[in-house]
């Protein structure tokens, strides 16, 4: 089992763990896993109403199951709402879309999203998509309680709290910086008022395990609870990797006509891809560095043309390496 997106059931100790195309469930607050099936691409999954509940929903249609995952039922409906998590009860739905640096709208549905309202969200709540990581929403206890967990250009996140249906929403925390291409981290509200989890999972330094910490909160988010796992490769299909760190500069900056990216690589190090992003997180610009101490960049995109003045990130990515985002300044 690798590990994924972790979702909770109604039931206590029932965790589902969606993670490379398979879906697995635990009954014993993940000691243990049980294999329900491999699921094609792009599958989203939703649980938590009902006992035994969970959701999928893909090209082939929007699926039931009312026995963990054991078997799925083909509803006869079309979904035009973009939702993303469960409600409190079986048809409703909740959903955040938008585009990263312009707009966030938090959406609700209670017909399985065949209909929908939307409410704009406050761009000092969610606004940014760094590196790809979209805000995402995480049904409380209560009805109409709703957790939202957005990233920001510094490479942290923050938790929201709304009571109103995602009318109105309070900061409850703020984390400290995550290098998003070296820890994967996932969310999700508990089933008892209060709680909430975050889990954080890397590679051990020596490649061999994956370590996984999981942050508990009581308190809707305000505090936290650390606490470690240690899980064997045998378990997680994990290859022994040994990621090491590659810091970055870039000179001049700020730039006019072009800067230099320097860097160094480790020996042996297979498609080193140095990934260059707009401020809104979007990939506009990729080099492979294989062999290379520097890579040149004009300030041009995909198609070659020069892009907008400001502010750019980058970093380089490899199942090696990692690297921090750098921030650089395009004055065009």
């Amino acid at each position: 089992m690798q590990v994924g997106k972790v979702l909770g059931d109604a039931t206590n100790g029932a965790l589902y763990n969606i993670g490379n195309n398979e879906l697995w469930v635990s009954f014993d607050y993940g000691t243990s896993w049980e294999f329900r099936e491999n699921y094609p691409g792009y599958t989203k999954f939703f649980s938590g109403v009902n006992q035994g509940l969970i959701f999928k929903g893909n090209s082939q249609g929007f699926f039931k199951s009312i026995d963990y995952a054991q078997s799925f039922e083909l509803l006869p409906i079309t979904v035009t709402c973009p939702f993303t998590e469960v409600g409190f009860f079986e048809p409703e739905f909740y959903g955040i879309y938008g585009e990263a640096g312009i707009y966030f709208n938090f959406v609700h549905t209670i017909d399985y999203g065949q209909t929908y309202s939307e409410i704009p969200i406050d761009s000092a709540v969610a606004f940014w998509a760094p590196g790809g990581h979209y805000p995402q929403i995480s049904r409380g206890t209560e009805s109409g309680e709703i957790y939202l967990v957005s990233w920001w250009l510094d490479s942290n996140y923050k938790i929201f709290h709304s009571v109103d249906k995602g009318y109105t929403w309070t900061e409850k925390y703020e984390s400290d910086y995550i290098n998003i291409y070296y820890w994967r981290v996932n969310y999700t509200a508990g089933r008892e008022p209060g709680s909430f989890y975050v889990m954080r999972s890397r590679i051990n330094p020596a490649g061999d395990h994956v370590w996984l910490y999981i942050d508990y909160s009581s308190d809707y988010g305000e505090t936290f609870t650390t606490y470690f796992h240690d899980l064997d490769s045998t378990i997680t299909k994990v290859n022994p990797v040994k990621k090491i760190e590659v810091n970055l500069s870039n000179y001049p900056n700020p730039f006019t006509e072009k800067t230099i990216i320097e860097f160094e690589l480790p020996e042996n190090c297979t498609n080193p891809l140095l990934n260059i992003y707009n401020i809104h997180g979007i990939l506009v610009k990729q080099f492979n560095i294989t062999g290379k101490k520097s890579q040149q960049w004009d300030g041009t995109g995909f198609n070659g043309i020069k892009m907008p003045g400001g502010i750019y990130l980058y970093s380089i990515s490899n199942r090696n390496i990692s690297s921090q985002l750098n921030k650089l300044l395009f004055n065009n």
